[in-house]
């Protein structure tokens, strides 16, 4: 049977919530199959839910969409303009963390075969001024961690584009081997990926080309062989970041632990393209040391992205237990949008 998934782009406020303003937010998924092919010029039917609390939280609003996606596999719709029975007005955000769930059939009906979940990454400022009272000002973001093209809203014409390439794995520690001598050094972290940030006008529907850093996979530690212990790898590059025609560029990967007399950290991504760009110099770190006072958003489960990955550490020159090096970590793109 043919297997299908849905690739969610974004979500993002397009509406200040007045008394006679509807309440919608603007929703782009790009659907493909289980090969990875975008399912183009089709119709697909998709039926959304507000869950409250965690993933598996109860269901606080759903409604349902018969739409088509376009040459680039890409759906577009409006949260909050579905079929539905129900209020979506009535959703308090303020009192919870809120969930979107997304049910895809990529055959156009109402047999969903296809599900994502995954948690609001930002307070709908609107709605929850709405709910508080007052109308708090604040632009409205959206967290991309997957290549696409990526389409503006309609009536968004500024955006601030924040873009960060990916980190190094870690390097595989190196042991003792009899009756030749390696080094005996913890693999190095990986390097951090670069950063870019600028500020652009836009007009809708216009497309940009999003390519999102693909995290350095880690080396290995060394391992027996015979009456020697040896075959420790490097960690690789993380891949760089693009927005159109912005770059953050890749983290290099942490030597192996026989790499050289000390262990060899890899270096940060400094390679970038923007209005203003940073990078860290520190092994283990992804704070910047360019353009230390920069602002930049805070994405939940990552810190400041993008994280390197660790070295491989020793506990004794013949254990099995030695700790492994871990992956480093992939980039991502945080859009910031101005009406």
């Amino acid at each position: 049977m043919k297997r299908y998934f849905l690739l969610l782009s974004g979500i993002m406020l397009t509406l200040v919530v007045l008394a006679q303003s509807p309440q919608k937010f603007s929703y782009q998924a790009v659907v493909r199959d289980g090969d990875g092919k975008l399912i183009q010029n089709k119709p697909v039917g998709i039926r959304i839910s507000v869950l409250e609390g965690s993933t598996s939280g109860p269901v606080v609003y759903m409604e349902t969409h018969e739409v088509a996606t376009n040459i680039n596999g890409l759906i577009t719709l409006e949260l909050g303009a579905g079929t539905t029975s129900e209020s979506f007005s009535d959703i308090n955000w303020s009192a919870f963390p809120h969930f979107l769930k997304t049910e895809t059939d990529p055959t156009g009906g109402t047999s969903y075969t296809m599900t994502t979940v995954s948690q609001f990454l930002s307070v709908p400022y609107a709605l929850y001024a709405k709910a508080a009272g007052t109308i708090l000002p604040g632009p409205t973001q959206l967290v991309i961690i997957t290549s696409l093209t990526w389409i503006v809203p309609p009536s968004v014409t500024n955006i601030n584009v924040e873009l960060w390439g990916a980190s190094g794995g870690g390097g595989g520690a190196g042991a003792f081997s009899e009756p030749y001598s390696y080094n005996m050094n913890k693999g190095g972290y990986g390097g951090s990926g670069g950063f870019a940030t600028q500020e652009m006008d836009v007009e809708p529907e216009q497309e940009f080309a999003v390519v999102i850093g693909e995290p350095g996979a880690a080396g290995m530690n060394a391992t027996s062989y015979g009456v020697g212990w040896h075959f420790d790898t490097g960690g690789e590059a993380g891949s760089e970041s693009r927005f159109g025609e912005m770059k953050a560029a890749g983290g290099g990967g942490g030597k192996k632990g026989s790499y050289a007399a000390a262990t060899v950290h890899g270096n940060a991504g400094t390679n970038n393209i923007g209005e203003i760009t940073g990078h860290s110099d520190e092994p283990n770190s992804n704070i910047l040391d360019v353009f230390q006072g920069l602002e930049r958003s805070y994405i939940a489960d990552r810190v400041l992205t993008s994280r390197p990955g660790k070295g491989g550490s020793l506990l004794t020159p013949y254990s099995y237990s030695n700790i492994p090096p871990t992956d480093g970590e992939g980039g991502c793109a945080i859009i910031t949008f101005f009406e």
